[in-house]
């Protein structure tokens, strides 16, 4: 046994995947060296990176059978952390995402995503009526990723509320529901869209959408971090300006260059050619190689384990690079292996050690 993992296992342990998503880690922390100036942030995150490191590992060790009856406790301490950040997190940057334990931050809609597939993994694995979900069916996993949505809105973090979503969207269209159940789901949230502007969404909230339409109406002031973030990656152009000499990260221009936009100054100092292009190639790699993996598992259990993580990373990926760019208005998504952030990171790599674990466990009946 090594860390609680048994030899024969760790024969199936896809060293690729692990690795690729290693150098990724390695390169963030280069990045954040750069991206967090005098702060030493790339140090706590290496202090962080340890105790990722544990609980991938006791991800890894762990049937992910097990999480048929431990995805149900996850869940509910989950939720009621979401609930208890409501009462007793402290607000910062207009929302009360956290809750505070001396120096130490927790933010539970973190691991909330990562419960969330447990529950949907567990749901279809007994389910035994085949075809599409029809509505009867869809309310109970609607309301597995619509109640932590919802407390995460109430903070509100539109970001996470958005990622959350995302991923659940998509792992309810490959468990499989009736197309014309889509096309109503789709008609009810564009017509619940004049509703959440009138009565969710708050005013700074509403503000970056009219900011990501109309970028150039506020330079100084909302605008400021979207077209500050544009200026760094268009600076960067094909070869960087090297490390450590870009000028809207050095010259600290850049807002959030170590959470939201640290992948903009990677950009800017590291080019296109040079950074960009390889960085995107190594997650479009990660996510393959997790796909591949989520295939290959030998039950249905095993195949949303899996694919649930796939598609939580992915999401962020997605909707952080599309934010930086202009693509997409700034809520504050973070990358995942570049952005400083300890709960984000944690609940990262307990995905990794949940899609290593259903790969090692695929020759195992």
């Amino acid at each position: 046994m090594i860390a609680g993992i048994d030899r024969r296992l760790l024969r199936n342990l896809d060293l690729i995947f692990l690795g690729v998503a290693a150098g990724l880690f390695i390169l963030g922390i280069v990045n954040l060296r750069s991206a967090g100036g005098q702060t030493g942030v790339w140090k706590s995150q290496l202090v962080w990176f340890g105790a990722s490191l544990f609980a991938m590992l006791v991800m890894m060790s762990i049937d992910y059978h097990r999480f048929q009856f431990l995805g149900i406790l996850f869940y509910l301490v989950c939720l009621g952390l979401l609930v208890a950040v409501l009462f007793l997190g402290p607000e910062i940057h207009h929302s009360k995402s956290w809750l505070v334990f001396g120096r130490l931050r927790l933010q539970p809609s973190e691991p909330a995503k990562l419960a969330v597939v447990m529950m949907l993994a567990r749901l279809y694995h007994k389910r035994e009526k085949a075809g599409p979900m029809g509505w009867k069916e869809l309310i109970y996993p609607l309301c597995l990723i619509l109640i932590p949505a919802g407390l995460t809105a109430l903070q509100p973090d539109m970001g996470t509320t958005l990622i959350f979503l995302l991923f659940g969207a998509g792992m309810l269209l490959f468990m499989g529901v009736k197309k014309s159940l889509i096309a109503l789901l789709v008609i009810v949230a564009l017509a619940s869209v004049p509703v959440g502007w009138k009565y969710i969404l708050k005013p700074h909230q509403k503000t970056r959408i009219l900011t990501f339409i109309y970028p150039g109406q506020d330079p100084l002031g909302a605008g400021y971090n979207l077209l500050q973030s544009k200026i760094a990656i268009g600076s960067g152009g094909v070869f960087g300006k090297g490390w450590r000499k870009g000028s809207q990260n050095m010259l600290r221009f850049l807002p959030e260059q170590h959470t939201d936009f640290a992948f903009s100054v990677w950009a800017e100092e590291w080019g296109f050619l040079l950074g960009v292009v390889p960085a995107i190639l190594l997650y479009l790699f990660v996510l393959y190689r997790g796909v591949v993996i989520a295939g290959e598992a030998k039950d249905r259990l095993g195949l949303i384990l899996a694919l649930g993580p796939v598609m939580i990373i992915f999401s962020h990926f997605l909707v952080n690079l599309l934010m930086i760019s202009g693509w997409f208005p700034v809520i504050g998504v973070p990358l995942p292996f570049f952005s400083y952030g300890g709960s984000f990171l944690i609940t990262l790599f307990m995905m990794l050690g949940l899609i290593l674990n259903v790969g090692m466990r695929r020759y195992v009946f």
